[in-house]
């Protein structure tokens, strides 16, 4: 019935839209009320709005009570002009109206004595009194002239209050290839507490979003941007697909009068400072060039505005790093840097499931400190404890794969020992065709189309295969993006405009890692791992298989080696948008009803990790042993040497390696603004979000229940396309706000809203359902005891470990090994992760609810203060581990165990003791703010101002799917997790301030100063122009783990690897008590390791260095003697006192340098300058 209903409602619209026009775009509304000089009523009374640019004008007539609405209108600047029989016209020129603004401006007419117009000036000094939504307009000059790093805009975008960007530079939005825009610098930005992948971006009306990080599609240049709004809190049920910001952009169109431009901005190294922690400035070379010409193609008629830019940029990335020491590579650990670091051998101390210490657990060496030789065992002759690993123990691999790593080459920092500065390749072209036509008085037309392509190479950190981020690796990225707007609107009457537009918006990314096709794991002699390449051969199946080097997660703060997972890597993505709505005007009442729908297409390769993955010491650190009264530490690196690894698979796809995902969103939504007097307004609104659980084009997924032991196979034995998920049709969206003017006064304004989102974003996460048998298999090599939770012992390669200790169960040959894999599995055979998703998952819900002041201040000043908070639930977290086991030594209230002192243990048991990684409905958040805002809305002695700040707090439960800053240690799904794992986001910043500021200097012609200066004076000193953009933040929370898990808990969440621990924190002590001064940000005293137990520090328990940085500029604007051409010359200082802004410091405890920053977040002084050319 409700799809019956659904689609009648599509068709109605859809019909009533057919012919008709729509900007297609972003609009405000002009409203106010007529009145004689006595303050009655002028009913009837015409008024008319006329674009300056384009000539365009629309009428409407006041009511009973002299009210009037033109709705709709684009962005632009209007005369407004007044009429009515028997009194004089009333004219206001010059009247500027913004993306999404409702400007109330009132008209009071005179008795006509002769034939004459009274030019009115309207107040520029627009309080908001009729809208009850925040959020934060940026203008074309805003754009086009305060310092972009990149001149990219989206920076604009956090000088709204409480909005947060991600800084750190090893975070999944800022590098990380598997982002679709990485190559051009995706961007993540957070409203409200939102996840920052909940961000609604959107050009000329039509969808801009990609879809795996919350980044943008289209980065438009600013040359084409008219202007653009963020929208942050109780904003109209218009918009709300997702539940964070929705960010509104408007682009240029032309006008009656042709204008353009054409400039060029250039660095180069010698002119910037050096990163703190590298001996030279790193390079930096950048040209960006280009221009942009608009005009009429028929006057009044027809207009068109076209722009191009392209950019070459060659950036040197600042790496540190921890690398193994040429000491280590051959077995000796005597020195490692963390102090008193002690290694086990992993021959002497029994099987992993029934421990057994014995008599010579150290690695044993001679009077001389030459390590004694191994016995075919593994043992050692006794001799003196030592940290020294003998020859015969050492994995010819292992050891040739440590070569890989580059030699030490800085000291002075426990936490790393070697810098680098690789230079980042992008080049750049961008360009957009935007046509508006005017059929009528009544019909309207544009079409626009935006190219981005992008191709880039980004280092890994040093020459080879080692890199600082094992998802970061050297690597080639091609972009192709492609964005087309078509909207028409069409004016039945002055009360009744309806609004028609399509979108399309198309992503494709090629992504290739350096050791694509060359069999580098075959050459080392790594068996199976490169399924294309045969035993022995050095030459790639074409076509097969990626054919790199195994992927290595090096944890304990040591840097990783091999190729990334998932390449070469290959996605496309469409999103086709339809959206029509009705706006009728009748009464009191601004009713609009309308319908938004989104079809998404993710085309993704999913190759995984078909040359294998492996993690030494995340599970049996090997090299590590605790139990009562010895506690040794291990080194995740010594137990590579030996050939160890804790987790150890390869990936293999069936029935094609690009699988196809399709979802839908239907929006159907209704708002009426009611202005029940003249000075209050209510908003009322209701959306209905009905999304598609995803599906895939060939039936290729598969939802595991763990709970009935099921593989739900989309299309099979009954099953939906959607693997079992049923949609939701209860996620309804209210909308409730007001606007009072204080007193009648048009200066003072509360406002006041509540409104419910839902976040239909990310596909609802069935990202991984892809990954399950029949269509995929994961063949691991350790596995899990059913049980306990204890895991086996990964030997990818043969030593005496896996003989003596685990006697064969694991060596590679056994039917777990790196091979190609002839059928695909069922369940019953398959070794690998379970991807599973509650078949009754609920829409992430997200309820808002803010009230504030805002006030007209002496100079032009609007002032507006308020509080905002926000309450989530349902929240998607995806990859956490269903099947953990509890510790094993429990009593009442012991952490991870059951209230009654007894081990949890899971209610259910996969076949394989498999991990089961849940995409769950299960997190939460909260986040309360006090705002603060002022701006100049009008500029007053040559000066605009835009001042923010923002006290706030931000907690959730662990959202461990890869966006905060750093990966947590989350106890889920342990008794009283949702208690153990609440603490602050990792989008917590409980201070920010942000200014931006553009100040045209009182000197020359028609200044304060100068005005009767001569030509040459003028040229020399008149003209300038200073700019700033300053913002100072408090740091982030940190979340602190221990990567060398001695509690006996396994948790694998991510499925791969990720098996933290918490430390425990020492009563008394004060972690901040370190001097923020030194590099030593967190006192590392408060925390320790916790052995055989789950930690009891807190998820987050500390915050990161505070933020400070200064974008500033100084232009110089030449009039040339042509009539309205100029030149404009620019010097731009990013970073501009070179403030050395410093990451999140080191969080995990078994690292090098625990609680030490070693990398900052924002460039060195940089300087730029530009020419640009306007005609």
């Amino acid at each position: 019935m409700c799809k019956r209903i659904l689609t009648a409602v599509v068709v109605c619209i859809v019909a009533t839209c057919c012919g008709q026009m729509a900007y297609g775009q972003a609009t405000g509304s002009f409203l106010g009320i007529v009145t004689d000089k006595s303050g009655s009523a002028v009913s009837g009374a015409s008024v008319r709005v006329t674009s300056q640019g384009t000539g365009a004008s629309r009428e409407a007539k006041t009511d009973d009570a002299g009210h009037y609405i033109i709705n709709l209108l684009p962005v632009s600047i209007y005369t407004i002009r007044v009429e009515f029989q028997g009194f004089q016209a009333v004219e206001s020129k010059d009247v500027k109206l913004q993306v999404d603004e409702q400007r109330e401006l009132d008209f009071a007419l005179s008795p006509a004595t002769v034939s004459s117009t009274v030019e009115v000036v309207s107040n520029q000094v627009a309080v908001e009194t009729s809208n009850p939504s925040l959020g934060q307009v940026i203008t074309s000059q805003q754009v086009s002239q305060l310092p972009l790093n990149g001149r990219d805009f989206v920076q604009l975008a956090t000088l709204s209050p409480g909005t947060t960007a991600e800084t750190n530079p090893n975070s999944f939005f800022t590098t990380s290839a598997t982002s679709e825009v990485a190559a051009r610098g995706p961007f993540s930005l957070s409203v409200g507490g939102s996840r920052p992948n909940s961000t609604d971006w959107l050009i000329d009306g039509a969808d801009n979003n990609e879809l795996t990080a919350g980044g943008i599609s289209i980065l438009s240049s600013i040359d084409s941007i008219q202007e653009f709004k963020v929208l942050t809190y109780n904003y109209s049920a218009e918009y709300g697909t997702r539940a964070g910001p929705t960010v509104l952009l408007t682009t240029k169109s032309g006008t009656n009068n042709f204008h353009g431009s054409l400039f060029e901005f250039l660095r180069n190294t010698s002119l910037d400072a050096k990163n703190f922690f590298l001996p030279s400035a790193e390079k930096f070379n950048l040209n960006q060039f280009g221009g942009s010409v608009g005009g009429p193609i028929r006057k009044n008629k027809t207009f068109f505005f076209l722009d191009g830019e392209q950019k070459y940029q060659r950036h040197g990335i600042a790496f540190t790093g921890l690398v193994p020491s040429d000491a280590m590579r051959n077995g000796d650990y005597s020195a490692n840097p963390a102090s008193g670091l002690v290694i086990a051998n992993p021959n002497m101390v029994g099987t992993s499931t029934n421990p057994s210490v014995y008599p010579n657990i150290y690695f044993q060496c001679d009077p001389s400190g030459n390590p004694l030789p191994a016995n075919a065992n593994g043992s050692q002759p006794q001799g003196t404890a030592c940290n020294k690993i003998p020859s015969g123990l050492i994995n010819p691999i292992g050891q040739a794969m440590m070569n890989l790593y580059p030699e030490p080459n800085a000291t002075g920092n426990s936490s790393f020992n070697f810098v680098s500065a690789p230079v980042r390749k992008l080049d750049e072209t961008k360009f957009d065709i935007r046509v508006d036509h005017n059929f009528s008085g009544a019909d309207s037309l544009f079409a626009r189309f935006s190219y981005d392509q992008a191709s880039s190479y980004v280092p890994g950190g040093a020459p080879g295969f080692a890199e600082q981020n094992a998802f970061g690796s050297n690597q080639g990225i091609l972009n192709h993006a492609r964005n087309v707007a078509i909207g028409e609107t069409h004016i039945f009457s002055p009360s009744t405009v309806n609004q028609f537009s399509f979108g399309y918006n198309r992503i494709f990314n090629y992504i290739i890692s350096q050791g694509s096709g060359t069999c580098a794991s075959a050459k080392l002699g790594i068996i199976g791992a490169n399924l294309g390449c045969p035993t022995g051969s050095t030459t790639c199946t074409p076509g097969a298989y990626s054919c790199g080097l195994v992927s290595v997660l090096m944890i304990g703060g040591y840097w990783s080696l091999g190729d990334r997972g998932y390449t070469p890597f290959q996605g496309g993505t469409n999103i086709f948008t339809v959206n029509d709505s009705l706006d009728m005007i009748r009464g009191k009442h601004d009713f609009k009803f309308g319908i938004g729908i989104r079809a998404n297409q993710m085309n993704v390769g999913t190759e995984a990790f078909q040359d294998g993955f492996w993690i030494p010491g995340a599970i049996g650190n090997f090299s590590g042993y605790a139990s009562t009264g010895v506690s040794i530490p291990g080194n995740p690196t010594a137990d590579f040497l030996m050939g160890l690894v804790g987790v150890s698979f390869h990936d293999q796809t069936y029935n094609g390696p690009v699988t196809g995902r399709r979802w839908k969103i239907y929006r159907p939504f209704v708002q009426d603004d009611w202005r029940i007097t003249k000075d209050l307004t209510l908003n009322l609104g209701l959306a209905w979000d009905i999304t598609n659980p995803i599906s895939e084009v060939a039936g290729r997924m598969a939802n595991y229940d763990p709970y009935v032991n099921k593989l739900f196979v989309a299309g099979q034995n009954g099953v939906s396309q959607s693997a079992g998920i049923e949609k939701s049709w209860t996620a309804f969206e209210p909308r409730l706000g007001l606007a009072w003017k204080v007193l009648g006064s048009d200066k003072t304004a509360v406002r006041a809203g509540y409104a419910i989102y839902h976040d239909s974003a990310w596909s609802m996460g069935a990202q991984g359902l892809w990954q399950n048998p029949p269509f995929f298999a994961e063949a691991d090599a350790f596995g899990l005891a059913q049980q306990s939770g204890i895991p086996g012992a990964g030997c990818p390669f043969t030593t005496s470990y896996c003989h003596t200790v685990l006697g064969n169960q694991f060596v590679s040959g056994a039917g777990l090994s790196f091979q190609i894999i002839n059928s695909p599995p069922d369940l019953s055979t398959f070794t690998g992760t379970l991807f599973s998703q509650p078949r009754n998952f609920k829409l992430g819900k997200v309820q808002q609810f803010n009230v504030n002041v805002e006030r007209q201040m002496p100079g032009n000043v609007v002032l507006t203060v308020g509080y905002a908070g926000s309450r989530g639930n349902h929240v998607l977290v995806a990859g956490n581990n269903l099947n953990t086991f509890g510790p094993s030594n429990c009593s009442p209230g012991t952490i991870g165990c059951n209230a009654d002192g007894s081990p949890f243990v899971p209610p259910f048991s996969p076949p394989n003791g498999n991990s089961v990684l849940v995409f769950g409905d299960y997190g939460k958040t909260t986040y309360d703010s006090l705002q603060i805002k002022a701006e100049t809305k009008a500029s007053r002695y040559g000066l605009y101002a835009l001042i923010g700040y923002t006290y706030s707090h931000t907690h959730d439960n662990g959202l461990s799917d890869g966006l905060g800053s750093l990966l947590s240690a989350v106890y889920f799904p342990l008794p009283n997790w949702e208690n153990l794992d609440w603490a602050p986001s990792q989008i917590d910043l409980r201070n920010s301030f942000t200014a931006s500021v553009i100040y045209d200097l009182p000197f020359g012609k028609g200044k304060k100063f100068g005005n009767g200066w001569n030509n040459v004076t003028n040229s020399v000193l008149g003209g300038w122009q200073l700019t700033l953009i300053e913002k100072i933040t408090s740091g982030f929370s940190v979340p602190l783990i221990d990567s060398l898990n001695q509690s006996g808990v396994f948790f694998n969440n991510g499925g791969n690897g990720n098996n933290f621990n918490r430390p425990d924190r020492v009563a008394g002590c004060d972690p901040s008590a370190a001097s923020h001064k030194s590099l030593q940000y967190i006192n590392a005293t408060c925390f320790v390791s916790a052995v055989g137990h789950l930690g009891n520090a807190s998820r987050v328990p500390v915050y990161g260095p505070d933020f400070v940085n200064t974008d500033f500029s100084v232009i110089k604007q030449f009039t040339l003697p042509w009539e309205n051409m100029g030149l404009n010359f620019r010097a731009e200082f990013f970073n501009l006192f070179n403030h050395a802004q410093f990451g999140l410091p080191v969080n995990d405890v078994r690292a090098p340098g625990f609680g030490q920053v070693n990398y900052t977040v924002n460039n060195p002084r940089l300087v730029q300058f530009g020419l640009k050319f306007t005609f």
